[in-house]
């Protein structure tokens, strides 16, 4: 969600959301930005029933929390409470809520998490296939990849590509590790 384009009435919303219940759904955003976050709508469900609120508005104000959190994670302190009053947010809930403070903390936790889910990579295998055809075959053949994956339960998995799509896919993972390790050093120098 971006928090730029979020309707007035749905910041009114989330400022005005009864106080018992911001610690929860602060909790709630934070599990949703980890990377191994399940299917969460029974929690919604049985918080939606214990409070009174439609599912709806709690779907709606976890969204523009979860929005905050990446804020928070993407800018410093200052800048963030100035973001969020340029956005609308009034000061008092700016001030209330938990992040200023608790950075090391949260980063720290969010972290531990990014990194315990690639502990599952056993092994990774992968050879060319090129099938050779002579001049009777009229069709072209094109290379492929094949990859073997071996996860830590035993679990084997073997997936076979074409050579031009494992090369966008070995690209695309290059980046999003590039970009995994920047983000990591830039909270840590935060």
């Amino acid at each position: 969600m971006n928090l730029q384009a979020a309707p007035k009435n749905l910041i009114n919303t989330v400022c005005q959301f009864p106080e018992e219940h911001k610690n929860k759904i602060v909790k709630m955003a934070l599990v949703a930005s980890q990377p191994n976050a399940h299917d969460k709508s029974r929690i919604i469900e049985s918080f939606s029933n214990d409070s009174n609120i439609p599912k709806q508005q709690i779907y709606e104000v976890l969204g523009v929390y979860i929005a905050i959190v990446h804020l928070f994670l993407e800018s410093n302190d200052n800048d963030f409470n100035t973001r969020l009053l340029e956005i609308g947010f009034t000061p008092e809930f700016v001030e209330k809520l938990p992040f200023i403070g608790n950075r090391d903390e949260i980063v720290k936790n969010l972290l531990n998490n990014f990194n315990t889910d690639y502990a599952k990579l056993a092994s990774l295998k992968w050879k060319l296939d090129i099938s050779l055809s002579n001049s009777l075959v009229v069709r072209k053949i094109p290379a492929s990849v094949i990859l073997i994956i071996t996860l830590k339960n035993s679990s084997k998995y073997t997936i076979e590509v074409e050579a031009k799509t494992f090369h966008k896919l070995r690209f695309s993972v290059a980046l999003i590790l590039k970009e995994l390790h920047m983000l990591q050093s830039s909270m840590l120098n935060k």
